[in-house]
């Protein structure tokens, strides 16, 4: 074989392992693609669910400021079925804090022995409902639901 037939047969072979190179360095690079996208996407939902977990307290706080003018101390028959809603004034402008009263009858809840209530108080139960749209058009939302339990004194006594 002469050189110049060698040279195409180099030139060729070349060639072939620059195109696999290739094929390999964007396959690699499109899954590092996927993979930033789900980093980010695990860190917005984290971020999301801190926010929210952080505007409930913040809105359960200055509730309980308020002391006797507190929107948490409202009984059964107070709070529409939909829950009352609260806002505090720092909190992220896309949440949204729900406060439910989960007393259902017209009696008064006992608490629970584990708490070693003194007599003449009873608990008041609440559920909170805390939710923020996220991610690109707000089309995501992350839900808190936590509970408390209120010690109020009884009307009874």
């Amino acid at each position: 074989m002469n050189k110049s037939k060698q040279s195409g047969v180099v030139l060729v072979a070349a060639l072939v392992m620059i195109i696999a190179v290739t094929g390999i360095a964007v396959s690699l690079m499109s899954s590092s693609t996927l993979d930033l996208k789900m980093v980010n996407a695990a860190q917005e939902s984290e971020t999301a669910e801190m926010t929210i977990k952080g505007d409930a307290e913040l809105s359960l706080r200055s509730a309980m400021d308020l002391a006797a003018n507190s929107p948490l101390i409202k009984g059964d028959g107070q709070f529409t079925d939909a829950g009352m809603s609260i806002k505090h004034q720092n909190a992220d402008p896309k949440s949204t804090i729900t406060l439910f009263n989960e007393q259902t009858g017209p009696e008064e809840t006992p608490c629970p022995r584990r708490f070693a209530p003194t007599p003449g108080i009873v608990c008041n139960p609440l559920r909170i409902r805390a939710s923020i749209k996220y991610g690109v058009g707000d089309k995501h939302e992350a839900v808190v639901q936590s509970g408390i339990l209120q010690e109020i004194g009884s009307a009874n006594q």
